[in-house]
């Protein structure tokens, strides 16, 4: 069954082309394009282009999707030859967002009255990463802007990967204590207090273990309401950590501090620093101001401050490596890839080989900590609920002289 795709693309000539085809899908369209010469800018079916006001009408958010898009998608165009003005003019038309495309028309307007690129894309999109604005201010200078934005553009994804990679590890474990945790307090409130009617009128003392149960579960019962205000209090508490910048980076901080998921973090992290200043060197950014922005992207406060302290030391007319080396911020292996990087004039892509290197030591972090994490919460668990099945069952056999 055909499918109607409307395309945006690119000619031999650096002409912008739009238009409608029918193809059997989104690979068959982009095969069909390219056939004709054309290079694609984007692609979307009636139904994407349908859900760009939302679900139901509701208008969602700028995602950091859309953001990336939107650079690789100005960063093609670039690349092939279409002038700037016309690239943002045409983006402008092509947006996934309402409010990318006013960014678009904003930036239009600044750069026809004469404004830099870079001051216009910091002024129409502040919520870019400040090294997306500082690689196009470079770009911008060198003549390499195409190129510029499309390593921003990689880099952003990167930094989103990361993030995405964190809480997909953390899913599972979380919805796991999620589960075991309601179950206990369903036995609690529920079950146990069935049960303390069948015990009332025991004349010998209960186990210990059951008398704390059935105490437990009598308490709970009898105060629901405050139950249920110390869980929303928690709820509270976890989304003004996710939302609280500060208080992201001080649970960051903590978690950091622990035996194995803190080695995972500290890794991801500097694979993100090596990663974001590499990008910047490659694309002509000097080595303090790459710095700089290398640090403010680094959550753990702790490996953030020697990295500071390092990017001071650097500033005084130390080597990167001997600066890092002072502030025991990484590895051995680390640091002998920066200082090969100094030494051949290659350090962009040394720091790219050593963020590949601790991205990769990052996963199997992430692998044992889970391998670590999931047994726990399930044996817990499992201690748990058995425990209050037991306390059941010895008052109930206690009660009723049955020997075990």
């Amino acid at each position: 069954m055909l499918q109607s795709f409307q395309y945006e693309a690119v000619d031999g000539a650096g002409r912008v082309l739009t238009g409608r085809l029918d193809a059997a899908g989104e690979r068959d369209a982009q095969r069909a394009l390219e056939g004709q010469g054309l290079t694609v800018v984007s692609l979307a079916g009636a139904k994407a282009q349908a859900a760009k006001s939302g679900v139901f009408g509701f208008q969602r958010g700028v995602s950091a999707q859309d953001r990336i898009l939107a650079l690789k998608q100005l960063a093609l165009l670039l690349k092939a030859g279409v002038p700037l003005v016309q690239g943002i003019g045409t983006l402008k038309n092509q947006a996934t967002h309402p409010i990318l495309a006013e960014a678009f028309t904003s930036m239009e307007k600044r750069l026809r009255t004469g404004d830099t690129f870079s001051n216009a894309l910091a002024l129409a999109l502040p919520s870019l990463p400040a090294y997306v604005n500082q690689l196009a201010a470079s770009g911008e200078a060198i003549g390499h802007l195409g190129q510029a934005l499309d390593d921003a553009a990689t880099q952003m994804a990167y930094d989103r990967q990361v993030r995405q990679d964190i809480r997909n590890a953390l899913t599972y474990p979380s919805i796991l204590i999620v589960a075991g945790v309601t179950a206990v307090l369903f036995i609690f409130i529920v079950v146990v207090p069935r049960f303390s009617a069948m015990v009332a009128n025991a004349k010998e003392p209960l186990p210990w273990i059951s008398a704390v149960v059935i105490k437990t579960g009598m308490f709970l019962s009898a105060n629901k309401l405050l139950l249920f205000a110390a869980v929303a209090g928690a709820v509270w508490f976890a989304w003004s950590v996710f939302k609280s910048p500060k208080r992201r980076s001080q649970m960051h901080e903590v978690l950091g501090g622990l035996p194995l998921i803190g080695l995972w973090l500290n890794e991801a992290e500097v694979a993100r620093w090596a990663s974001m200043l590499g990008t910047m060197l490659a694309n002509g950014v000097d080595l303090i101001k790459g710095l700089q922005l290398a640090r403010d992207g680094v959550n753990l406060s702790g490996l953030r401050d020697r990295l500071d302290q390092a990017t001071k030391l650097v500033r005084s007319g130390q080597s990167l490596s001997s600066a890092i080396a002072s502030q025991q911020a990484f590895s051995d292996t680390a640091l002998s890839l920066i200082q090969v990087g100094e030494e051949s004039g290659e350090l962009p892509t040394m720091l790219k080989s050593l963020a590949a290197l601790y991205e990769d030591t990052a996963r199997q972090r992430m692998k044992q900590f889970l391998l670590f994490l999931e047994p726990c919460a399930i044996l817990f668990i499992g201690i748990v609920v058995g425990g209050i099945v037991a306390a059941i069952m010895l008052a109930i056999t206690s009660v009723n002289q049955v020997a075990l």
